[in-house]
Parts: structure tokens; C-alpha cells; sequence
């Protein structure tokens, strides 16, 4: 850790006292976990958790219409598969028109969601 930092939250001492506690249990493998994030990160389990309770960020839960809008998604991607099928036996002709009618109902499904389903960052999950 910086030696200037160190020092400067030694400085705090007097100043900003920390006197409020928040616990937590944890399961035995979550807590060596985070010992060995802190150790990595060289500071003290205190002010590792501290910094990700901070910083974090509280992903919901997905809606129940959200859900049910996946859902749909999910299913029109089995009518995409069975046009791709038709598509490689009788040519791409015979499901062109399928496949515009199919981009519409996927584009109004995507629509549907959320938008912070929509706009929802992928490293969360």
C-alpha cells in the first residue's frame, strides 16, 4: 500500500473517528475469499470491504415482465432455427419473407424490456 496513503488516513485519526459497525456472516470458503482479495490488494480486510460496499454496484433482480419478455425472446429463437432449417433445404427465397416478419416480432420483443434490461452492463452477471 502507499506510504503516502497510510499516512494520511493516520492523520485522519483525530479528525474522523470511524464509529459505526456493519456485520455480516459469511460461509467459510466466502471469507478466505475475501481475506486473499484484501491480502492481494494489499490493505486490510477492513478497508477492502469497505472500498467494494462503497463502490460496488446493487444489480436488481429482473422484473417478472422482464422474464416473461425473455421468455418470448427465447422462443422466437426457435423459429429463427426451424427458418434456417427451411432456409438450407428450399432456399433462402421461400423464408425471406418469414425472416422480415420474424426481425419485426424480435425487434418489438427487444423493445418490450426494460430499459435498464436494455442498458444493463454484461460484467455484472
Amino acid at each position: 500500500m502507499n506510504k503516502n496513503i497510510i499516512e494520511s488516513n493516520k492523520s485522519l485519526v483525530g479528525k474522523k473517528t470511524k464509529k459505526k459497525v456493519l456485520s455480516a456472516r459469511f460461509l467459510e470458503i466466502e471469507y478466505q475469499a475475501l481475506k486473499k482479495r484484501a491480502k492481494d490488494a494489499g490493505v486490510t480486510l477492513s478497508k477492502f470491504t469497505r472500498a467494494v460496499l462503497l463502490s460496488g454496484k446493487i444489480v436488481q433482480r429482473i422484473s417478472k415482465s422482464d422474464a416473461e419478455t425473455l421468455r418470448k425472446l427465447s422462443g422466437e429463437a426457435n423459429n429463427l432455427n426451424q427458418l434456417a432449417r427451411a432456409a438450407n433445404k428450399e432456399g433462402f427465397t421461400h423464408v425471406a419473407k418469414d425472416l422480415v416478419n420474424l426481425k419485426a416480432v424480435i425487434v418489438n420483443i427487444i423493445n418490450q424490456l426494460s430499459h435498464d434490461w436494455k442498458s444493463y452492463e454484461k460484467s455484472s452477471f
